[in-house]
């Protein structure tokens, strides 16, 4: 079965493979560093997260993935500079080798990045990497194309073993801010870097289809939501402008971005930004789609799972601490959707793209019950169910047929995501379609929210159908 993945980094661990030049391509399947015994130690430490590439080129092909949405994304220094560093990290050398362990990445590209916070040259660059890397495979049977509209992807898709991308980015720093010596920038020169950094990715070959305004930390445009648990919530501060707003210079991206005078409208992608910012846009984008009805701008969360909170306001009500998700079904951290945005989404004509990580989809209790299954088989029963929670919470609060609309796959593989277990890479989506639809014709799990289709209906619409009416509609 044909899957669109609505966010994934193939591009991430292979850009990030050398410096000053890349010495991998996307096809290639990077094995994280394992070749010292502190690095050994460091991966059974970060086991939960997968130590190999999960969605190079050749992974996708082989698990169907023929549509995928290229995240660029230069990585946040406050990855990189750590705090209250564990003793089995103390000194440079050692904590260089325990981030090559769980990023991937090659420790030149490390030591480069500490020294700048010039993301919007290393986007820049990104994205000149994977523009160059369209062409046939190694082995020539497969090809990988970047497509600019809906109109290219579909003359793609009647290629055979052709991989189609679509270019995204993750995190408005990646325009060029989000340094510490952003806030010393006057207003003005700040937004007119802005507006010009926002013209030339306007202009690229491929522009982008969306970005996410916020990621992890602080980057003077929107608050974040918390994304952190233990233990990396410890070595890394994500507290400065954490649940904010939206700021001047943030409105003024917004503009710029959804803007169709100025070139191609790049879509807001929603997931990471804090609720306070959220109901500022969901505000903003309601008001729009009230006014100009035949051109609406949809909400798009590209990797995302539902919290089960009816309001934004009451899934804030609790700080996003471990004892607010440990024993709920779901997980109920903020940085999630709520049923209130699930309807403002569904209204908006937009799209959540649910994750496969296991960290964002259940509550903390359940996921370590479901991690110990020793059979295979029922361990992908209950992964299956928990995926289908998720959904049904999400239709639930729209309560009609056309709920099952707005919803995808957006796996955030290479994202250094908490996997479920059974689904590593892109090759087992197949066996991930599979267990879906099984789970629910062999129990009737929640009929009554199926509203007529069928699980092989549903799982289509998840997997490719939800996605390719999206660009139909919106990427032009």
């Amino acid at each position: 079965m044909l899957t669109v993945d609505l966010h994934c980094h193939p591009n991430l661990k292979s850009f990030n493979s050398g410096y000053p030049e890349p010495v991998c391509n996307m096809w290639d399947s990077i094995q994280h560093k394992t070749d010292t015994k502190l690095a050994q130690t460091i991966s059974e430490l970060a086991a939960h997260i997968h130590q190999k590439s999960q969605c190079n080129l050749d992974s996708l092909s082989a698990g169907d993935v023929r549509v995928f949405q290229i995240s660029l994304y230069p990585t946040e220094r406050g990855f990189l500079h750590l705090r209250n560093i564990p003793q089995v990290l103390v000194g440079n050398r050692r904590i260089h080798v325990a981030q090559q362990v769980i990023t991937g990445y090659s420790a030149s590209a490390i030591a480069q990045q500490k020294k700048h916070y010039n993301y919007f040259n290393e986007l820049q660059a990104e994205y000149a990497y994977v523009e160059g890397q369209q062409g046939k495979s190694p082995d020539g049977k497969s090809e990988f194309v970047l497509v600019n509209n809906n109109k290219e992807l579909e003359a793609a898709l009647k290629k055979k073993n052709t991989l189609i991308g679509i270019i995204t980015i993750e995190g408005g720093h990646a325009l060029g801010t989000g340094a510490p010596d952003t806030d010393k920038i006057p207003k003005e020169e700040l937004i007119e870097q802005l507006t010009k950094n926002i013209q030339i990715i306007k202009n690229w070959k491929v522009p982008p289809f969306q970005i996410n305004l916020s990621h992890h930390f602080w980057n003077h445009l929107a608050g974040h939501a918390t994304s952190f648990k233990r233990p990396i919530n410890s070595l890394v501060n994500q507290n400065k402008g954490k649940n904010k707003g939206i700021t001047e210079a943030g409105w003024h991206v917004i503009r710029e971005l959804l803007s169709t005078g100025n070139g191609k409208r790049i879509l807001i992608d929603t997931k990471h930004m804090s609720v306070a910012a959220r109901k500022e846009y969901y505000a903003f984008i309601t008001n729009h789609n009230h006014v100009n009805p035949q051109h609406k701008i949809p909400v798009i969360s590209s990797h995302a799972c539902a919290n089960g909170f009816k309001t934004m306001d009451s899934s804030i009500r609790q700080n996003d601490v471990f004892a607010k998700t440990r024993k709920d079904r779901l997980y109920k951290w903020s940085i999630n959707i709520s049923d209130e945005e699930a309807r403002i989404i569904h209204q908006s004509e937009g799209l959540i793209g649910l994750m496969v990580d296991r960290g964002n989809m259940g509550g903390i209790d359940l996921i370590k019950e479901i991690v110990k299954i020793p059979d295979p088989v029922k361990q992908r029963k209950e992964y299956a169910r928990l995926f289908w929670d998720n959904a049904f919470q999400l239709v639930k609060a729209v309560g009609e047929k056309s709920g099952w609309d707005m919803i995808g796959l957006g796996t955030d593989y290479d994202g250094s995501i908490t996997h479920m277990d059974p689904y590593p890479t892109a090759v087992e989506i197949p066996m991930l379609q599979q267990d879906l639809i099984e789970v629910l014709e062999s129990t009737q799990y929640r009929k009554e929210l199926w509203f007529g289709y069928t699980p092989q209906e549903l799982v289509e619409k998840i997997m490719h159908g939800n996605a390719l009416a999206f660009y139909k509609k919106f990427f032009v």
